[in-house]
């Protein structure tokens, strides 16, 4: 009988993604531990550690700091408490003694420490933004060159596609390391339900032809041209009715959007829902029958996936890294970044029955067959224990990595 594991996981436990694959592996049996600042509330099935700088603590760090202060003649109170949070942090790790850790996006201090501290065995998971730097966010050259390290210390690397793999090679060969695991989602949770009695709860007209946004509402998104493909759309199909999702809303954004509405007449033909906690986004799916995400770059999105998984066909930009897992007109319908195209894809499958009912079924078949989180977890697990049967290597620290996260905290 093999035993249970004690598995140490870092990373936010405010992202749904985050404590989604951090949770799984407590009905499996094992101990788990998510390392995270923020904590979150609720999370029942996981043991929640969160570094944190107590009165008392550590006091000599605090009386070294004043003195290293007055020297300089400046005050340096802020390394005081990082030096204390880095410590707290060390202590959990070490009193956790996990068989395993996890590191949930490489582009983070916390998880550069785990690598400046040497703890093992260590793996990471990256999305596209621990890796698309040209691309997403706004990088520093240090967080660059932590992030590399940190995937240079890794003993494995996951990766949601192959595309990433080879983004994780371009920056220094480590794709060598990594292993492609979507981490896809439950068909059994994502599928096709009957939605009519939430229809009706969030006010959208009985009738009306549901296009959805399901991507987070921040102008990274482009969720302004999805609103202005929509006035094309109810031009030539007036049921047609946009649901707007609102995870990690950027209030100015939204405000434009509304604006925008008013000033395109639609006012009566979108909806904001608010933020959807993860379980039921099953149901949003459902009473939808397109979705649309079309960021200008992306690694491969849940919201794809989970869209699949409802039956529900997609509308994508044109990233040929979506290629891997879905085709053009077979799978999803791919469009350039501006409202006539989109809305012409739309207008494709609110018009096309069969086109509709074709790309979903294939839609999720693929996820039934390469993006099934079950079958992902068990794949990490056996990663687990392989490494967890290995003989511990010691921990060493690498100074100069962590004087690197030292400076990029105090932003020197």
């Amino acid at each position: 009988m093999t035993r249970p594991l004690k598995i140490l996981a870092i990373g936010y436990a405010t992202s749904t993604h985050v404590v989604n694959r951090v949770r799984c592996f407590s009905p499996l049996g094992h101990k788990v531990y998510l390392l995270s600042a923020p904590p979150a509330a609720g999370l029942t099935e996981i043991t929640e550690l969160t570094p944190s700088v107590r009165p008392g603590q550590d006091e000599w760090i605090s009386r070294l700091v004043r003195l290293g202060g007055k020297l300089a003649r400046r005050d340096l109170s802020g390394l005081s408490d990082m030096a204390r949070l880095f410590f707290d942090f060390r202590r959990l790790v070490r009193t956790t003694n996990p068989d395993v850790i996890h590191v949930h996006y490489a582009y983070s201090t916390w998880a550069w420490l785990a690598g400046a501290l040497g703890f093992r065995p260590l793996v990471v998971s990256v999305m596209g933004g621990d890796v698309l730097f040209e691309e997403q966010g706004a990088p520093t050259r240090r967080g660059i060159a932590l992030t590399k390290r940190l995937f240079a210390v890794a003993d494995c690397i996951t990766a949601k596609s192959d595309f990433l793999i080879s983004k994780l090679n371009e920056l220094g060969g480590y794709g060598s390391k990594a292993t492609r695991v979507v981490w896809g989602v439950d068909p059994q949770q994502f599928r096709p339900l009957d939605a009519s009695a939430l229809r009706a709860e969030c006010g959208i007209p009985e009738g009306a032809r549901v296009v959805l946004s399901p991507k987070i509402l921040q102008p990274f998104y482009n969720i302004d041209v999805l609103v202005e493909a929509m006035a094309l759309v109810v031009k030539r199909v007036p049921s047609a009715h946009l649901v707007v999702t609102e995870y990690a809303a950027d209030p100015q954004y939204r405000a434009g959007l509304m604006a925008r509405i008013e000033a395109l007449g639609l006012a009566l033909h979108v909806s904001f829902v608010g933020r959807i906690p993860h379980d039921k986004m099953p149901m949003f799916y459902s009473i939808a029958e397109v979705a649309v995400g079309i960021p200008r770059s992306d690694g491969l999105p849940q919201t794809l996936l989970e869209a699949m998984a409802c039956g529900v066909p997609n509308v994508v930009g044109r990233l040929h890294r979506y290629g891997e897992i879905v085709k053009d007109g077979e799978s999803v319908l791919f469009a350039d970044i501006d409202p006539a195209d989109v809305g012409d894809a739309i207008l494709r499958l609110l018009e096309d029955e069969a086109l509709r009912e074709r790309i979903a079924a294939r839609g999720r078949a693929i996820v039934v067959e390469q993006a099934n989180f079950p079958i992902d977890v068990k794949r990490v697990e056996a990663m687990y224990r392989e490494l967890a049967s290995k003989p511990r290597r010691r921990a060493f620290y690498r100074p100069l990595m962590l004087v690197d996260v030292v400076r990029y905290w105090l932003r020197v």
